[in-house]
């Protein structure tokens, strides 16, 4: 649970690292959910001129062999040429982000989002959200989803909605871990700070 930031605060913000390793995006196409057999799984993908289609896939990543998060999409596509081993997600984006394998602590989402092995970061844009259970929220146009810190990083407009205590802050520019339990807004404008009556989670534009 975190308080509510101001300029003076957010400098002496601790930040937490974690070590999430992302499992099946470098060594193989998709991993379906285990009740698809082996014929389903071949029929749900394509290849299309170098570039691997798959429909309605699920990927999930791990830690010492513990499920840390789960990602769906509608389509994804590999492209097998490119020097930077591409995978986009044109048409949407979710991911559940899990404290123990069983209990989801945070959740995100994107209209569009791709994921480059080479840097280790996925690129999401478009009515990219992520709130975690306590009811924290951050809106933003792009952000970075870095696979090696385990953080988000924008230097985009961004809105955080606390509820503890209950505010809404407008700024530019941010760093968050995975669970939104730590958040750095670079630019925070000036007051941006108000107490809310809504608590249902929809975007406060």
């Amino acid at each position: 649970m975190f308080g509510l930031i101001n300029a003076n605060m957010i400098n002496n913000l601790l930040y937490k690292n974690t070590k999430l390793a992302v499992a099946l995006l470098s060594s193989c196409f998709f991993m379906l959910a285990c009740e698809n057999n082996v014929n389903e799984v071949q029929a749900l993908s394509a290849r299309i001129g170098g570039i691997d289609v798959g429909k309605d896939v699920s990927i999930f990543i791990s830690t010492d062999g513990k499920m840390t998060a789960k990602l769906t999409a509608p389509l994804m596509k590999k492209y097998l040429l490119d020097s930077g081993r591409m995978v986009e997600f044109p048409n949407t984006i979710k991911v559940d982000f899990y404290k123990d394998s069983l209990h989801i602590e945070s959740k995100l989402s994107a209209d569009y989002a791709n994921y480059k092995e080479e840097e280790n970061k996925v690129f999401l844009k478009d009515n990219v959200i992520v709130y975690n259970v306590l009811g924290d929220t951050l809106w933003c146009k792009e952000m970075i989803w870095d696979q090696v810190t385990n953080k988000f990083t924008t230097d985009k407009e961004v809105i955080v909605k606390q509820h503890n205590p209950i505010a809404k802050i407008y700024g530019k520019g941010f760093e968050a871990n995975q669970d939104l339990s730590d958040i750095h807004i670079f630019k925070p404008q000036s007051n941006s700070f108000a107490i809310l009556s809504d608590s249902t989670g929809n975007n406060p534009k």
